[in-house]
């Protein structure tokens, strides 16, 4: 993102009172040890109007036409934060996208408008390719404990307690912007292989494709499951990522996934 000087308008992480900017006051590691240490589980929201509005102001001043390209406004306030921050500086230039995904399927539509912008591309031609993308881009991926999802209000303690017993992994997507449920099985080994699965039903094997790998705190995980994804796909790029702090303060160390759009 660095070569491209992408400008991110941080996430807010809170742990009760605490409260943090995400990849500016908390990283990763300072995430994973306050998991490790604390009994509260962290929240998150969206960056405010406000935060949003002083980004565009230091681009418009600088004579930047701006493209905003947001988490799924399905999922989070995100996009009407920064909806709502474009329509208080009506001056600059200023078009948000809602990607209708998260953290790495995001990331991909991002990275795919900033190498649009970088050929030349014009502003509708680049707006038009990112939902061009969006329209084909599919996420699969699974987590070990349904404990950090539950006190994000996406699953009930009786989901939680129930899957713990039977040692029960879910798979999901994210469909029309919306984190959803898409299968469970039993085991982590085949609830990654279950992802591998539903990818290949998804894009097809023979195809070309562009990919992301995303895992949370998980790095030998990722390593195998990478190379399943260069074993069974036709990959002209694969990149591999940790999650993102607010992502993963939502859904738990362990998330593991599997991003990705035909050519």
């Amino acid at each position: 993102m660095d070569r491209f000087q992408i400008k991110i308008v941080p996430a807010v992480i809170c742990f009760g009172s605490q409260k943090y900017l995400s990849g500016v006051d908390i990283d990763r590691e300072l995430l994973y040890r306050k998991l490790e240490q604390e009994d509260v589980l962290p929240t998150t929201s969206q960056p405010s109007p406000g935060q949003f509005l002083e980004a565009y102001a230091e681009l418009a001043d600088e004579g930047h036409s701006i493209l905003v390209i947001t988490v799924t406004a399905r999922a989070s306030g995100v996009y009407q934060s920064a909806m709502l921050a474009k329509s208080m500086l009506s001056e600059a230039d200023i078009e948000v996208v809602d990607s209708m995904s998260v953290s790495v399927g995001a990331g991909l539509l991002i990275l795919a408008a900033a190498r649009a912008i970088r050929a030349g591309r014009t502003k509708e031609e680049v707006v038009a390719s990112v939902k061009d993308i969006r329209e084909r881009l599919y996420v699969y991926a699974t987590v070990p404990t349904l404990k950090y999802l539950r006190r994000s209000g996406r699953v009930r303690r009786a989901q939680e307690l129930f899957a713990s017993l039977l040692d029960i992994k879910p798979i999901l997507c994210i469909r029309n912007g919306v984190v959803e449920p898409v299968d469970k099985v039993r085991t982590r080994r085949r609830s990654l292989e279950r992802v591998l699965g539903l990818m290949a039903e998804a894009v097809g094997g023979d195809g070309r494709i562009v990919a992301g790998v995303g895992h949370a705190n998980v790095p030998e995980e990722a390593a195998w499951f990478k190379g399943k994804v260069q074993e069974m796909f036709n990959c002209e790029e694969l990149l591999v990522v940790d999650f993102g702090i607010a992502i993963t303060a939502l859904a738990g160390p362990g998330l593991l996934g599997m991003v990705a759009y035909r050519l």
